[in-house]
């Protein structure tokens, strides 16, 4: 035992337990007692109070609240403050959303955490990280990430450190090394002590890491960021402007002018939209999470929505990740299987490998050192092959045999080789070399023994998944590590289109991969960094690309996909930089989480036009009103009651529930633009042409009968905006439109004979006299149809030619 000095301020009693005994109980006791045990209380999600006061605390809530103040004060009628439901509901899904998120980024950390194997009181037990102490010893293997960080007291292995220092290329650690918290072993296994535990070791900047992972790029958050910056800089000038026009050049009282200036800017904040998107996101989220699917981020569901391609790694996506020996095959006649068979026993007794092809190898069989290992070197997706070297027969290499033979050596077997993996079988090579492994450089001169033939087991519902990408215009990329043969023919049996155009990225440049990556469908003998340059090709061309993966080979390509997939089951690593984690384990289940994610887009974009079509009105009217010198905002908040419920509210809620599978293609504000400005424009004239009919008939109609004509005239344009969005009709759509049309209908023929003295809709008694008035809105509501169809063509050939600039 003796003190040490750590991390500059702590000094404690050090203990030197053996490997084989551990820690004592009463060592350990005394390591809980002092606290030096791996646990941190610090938090790297958002806090709850947080997420209230960013909700609640925007600038389109302040302007909210001012209104609502301004309101109060002008002592409004009940029906003027309908807005402060809608920014009430806004608040409460945005909080409950982020919530949500929260809890499930503190339940993917929950998810990466898997029990350590460690060694107390002579005995192997398994615990959680956070039960470590200080000077615990702990056992490691290949796909392990490190708990906390340790020193290493036994074994030769490599290291991946990528997710600490960026660096790919994967760290060799021998005996007194330190291993850095979060790092990950890719190949070998080791016994290490921990050194440091806690908020003494590195694991606090690793989760800070992983928690604030890149975001994924949302068009739908950057659209909406760029309308709330715009409105911020229109809306406040403008009610300035509209405040003192209404009070100094047109003499209303001050009520009367905060009336209608608090109708100026409600009407100008799409409160609805940020409200509609917020809970068609909470919906879909919901719906993930019975499909036993945890998103990280929210938006991601918007870029699988945009997702054109998709690569697959081939191992746990198209097959099940198990592997079988189907045959041993000796290349050398003249020596026995028997043979082959206990150099391969006594290679994985040697290396301890725990990939899925020493499993394999291990279950055909077993181990059993029959021979004196004295040097190895552990198995790496980039070396792509393992050696040991026995007293007794030299060095034995195991792995890929373009990377384990030399070229001379290789063409002999080549087309036996191909053969065996045009049968979708996996091929590995047995080697010999008499001579010795030299500070991690083999021999050059491997002679082959015998051919390793591994079979796969595909997934009995790939060929759905692959079927359902392709009828969606998703195209699926296969990029694997195996010979690029194999992978074709077994791409080939699920059915994805073009797996012949296949090609081995061994040897390759950057830029010759650079330059593949558009050109073929399957991908083989790719390393780490390859994988994560096809990504960034395809991105490059302009797709819109989704990787899946559950390894550590798949980091590099996970972190630079738009949006990255993973399952519970993989590696740590890749579940904590993942978008996205099927908790069931099942790629396949990506097709429902693409569909949701398209049903969400599509309906928020279809119904989004709905509220700007209200903003772009409101600012068009407010430039007329300011520029005119004798002319007033003509609107009340009550008034456009019937229009922000009957055409917006409830339309846009039931279009945001409903099935939407087509790809998402146009760009949001594009088409939120194009389907809302023709019916703004439309509702402006419809507003302007009734004005100009009562000037030309000598204002023979009174300012309340013109005001609640123009109110059905801009609500009936909004119906035919409803109508296109609703276009091509189904059962479902069909019903909505029914049910609005009908209700608007109803509520004006009321208003014709009542009229409804809460909204201050004025009844158009006498009818002989007022009749005029319904022959001219049922006359400017046909115009609207075609004049609607026209101007949305334009502005759609505008928006086409401008984006082919």
């Amino acid at each position: 035992m003796h003190k040490s000095k750590e991390n500059e301020n702590l000094i404690c009693e050090r203990f030197t337990p053996t490997v084989s005994s551990g820690l004592s109980c009463l060592q350990v006791e005394s390591r809980i007692n002092d606290g030096l045990i791996n646990e941190t209380t610090k938090k790297y999600s958002k806090s709850y109070l947080n997420i209230f006061i960013g909700n609640t605390f925007t600038v389109f809530n302040l302007l909210g609240l001012i209104v609502f103040i301004a309101l109060i004060y002008a002592k409004a009628q009940l029906w003027d403050f309908v807005f402060v439901l809608v920014y009430t509901l806004n608040i409460f899904i945005g909080i409950t959303q982020e919530i949500r998120a929260k809890r499930c980024i503190d339940r993917l950390s929950l998810l990466s955490t898997k029990n350590c194997t460690i060694v107390r009181d002579g005995k192997t037990i398994e615990i959680p990280p956070v039960q470590i102490v200080l000077d615990d010893i702990i056992k490691l293997s290949s796909g392990d990430q490190v708990p906390t960080d340790c020193i290493v007291l036994e074994g030769n292995i490599e290291v991946d450190e990528s997710v600490l220092t960026g660096e790919s290329v994967s760290v060799k650690k021998k005996e007194g090394d330190l291993l850095l918290s979060g790092s990950v072993l890719v190949a070998g296994s080791c016994t290490v002590k921990a050194e440091r535990v806690g908020k003494h070791n590195y694991v606090q900047k690793l989760s800070a890491q992983a928690k604030k992972y890149k975001k994924p790029h949302s068009e739908l958050m950057s659209s909406l960021g760029i309308f709330i910056k715009t409105l911020s800089f229109i809306i406040i000038p403008f009610a300035t402007a509209f405040m003192l026009k209404l009070t100094i050049i047109g003499n209303y009282d001050l009520n009367e002018a905060v009336l209608k200036t608090s109708t100026l800017v409600i009407g100008m904040i799409p409160s609805g939209m940020f409200l509609l998107t917020s809970l068609a996101l909470a919906v879909g989220i919901i719906k993930l999470s019975s499909h036993n699917t945890l998103v990280q981020d929210l938006y991601s569901l918007e870029m699988l929505a945009r997702v054109d391609t998709i690569c697959f790694d081939k191992t746990g996506t198209i097959t099940d990740g198990q592997m079988t020996i189907k045959e041993l095959v000796p290349i050398d006649k003249n020596t026995k299987q028997e043979y082959f068979q206990d150099i391969l026993s006594s290679m994985m007794g040697a290396l301890n490998d725990t990939n899925q092809t020493a499993q394999a190898i291990t279950n055909r069989f077993g181990v059993e050192v029959k021979f004196t290992a004295v040097s190895k070197l552990p198995f790496n997706s980039k070396r792509k092959l393992s050696a040991v070297e026995f007293t007794e027969c030299g060095t034995f290499a195991l792995g890929a045999p373009e990377f384990v033979l030399d070229r001379r050596s290789y063409t002999k077997i080549k087309d036996q080789i191909t053969s065996y993996a045009a049968q979708g079988l996996r091929v590995l090579i047995l080697a010999n070399s008499k001579a010795s492994i030299n500070d991690n450089n083999l021999p050059n001169d491997f002679i082959p023994c015998a051919l390793i033939l591994l079979q796969d087991n595909i997934r009995s519902d790939a060929k759905e998944t692959v079927k359902w990408f392709k009828e969606n215009g998703v195209t699926v990329k296969v990029i694997s590590g195996d010979n690029p043969v194999t992978v074709a023919e077994v791409s080939k049996r699920v059915g994805i289109e073009n797996a012949e155009k296949y090609i081995s990225l061994d040897g390759l440049s950057d830029t010759e991969v650079e330059a593949a990556a558009n050109e073929y469908t399957v991908f083989g003998r790719v390393t780490p960094e390859q994988k994560a340059i096809l990504i960034r090709s395809m991105k490059r061309e302009g797709h819109t690309t989704a990787m899946t993966g559950d390894g550590v080979n798949d980091i590099l390509a996970l972190k630079e996909a738009d949006c990255a997939v993973s399952v519970a089951s993989g590696s740590d690593a890749a579940k904590n930089i993942a978008h996205i984690v099927l908790l069931d384990n099942n790629f396949n289940s990506m097709p429902k989480v693409v569909d949701e994610g398209r049903r969400v887009i599509n309906n928020v974009q279809s119904s989004a036009s709905l509220y700007l079509m209200k903003t772009l009105f409101t600012l068009i009217i407010a430039i007329a009103v300011l520029f005119l010198p004798h002319v007033a905002y003509p609107f009340k908040l009550r008034q456009m009651n019937l229009l922000e419920i009957l055409i917006i509210g409830i339309p846009s809620f039931f279009l945001s529930l409903q099935p939407n599978s087509k790809r998402v293609n146009d760009n949001f504000i594009n088409y939120v633009l194009r389907k809302s400005l023709p019916s703004a424009f439309l509702m402006a004239i419809s507003f302007g042409i009734i004005k100009t009919m009562n000037i030309i008939l000598g204002y023979r109609f009174s300012e309340d009968l013109i005001i609640t004509i123009s109110i059905y005239a801009i609500t009936f344009a909004g119906l035919v905006n409803l109508t296109m969005i609703c276009y091509p009709f189904n059962a479902y759509r069909s019903c909505l439109l029914i049910f609005s049309t009908v209700a608007l209908i109803c509520i004006f023929i009321i208003t014709v004979i009542f009229g409804i003295p809460s909204l201050e809709f004025a009844s158009f008694k006498p009818l002989d006299r007022n009749f005029i008035l319904i022959i001219t809105l049922a006359a400017i509501t046909f115009l609207d149809i075609p004049l609607s169809i026209l101007f949305q063509k334009i502005l759609y050939k505008l928006f086409k030619t401008k984006k082919q600039k």
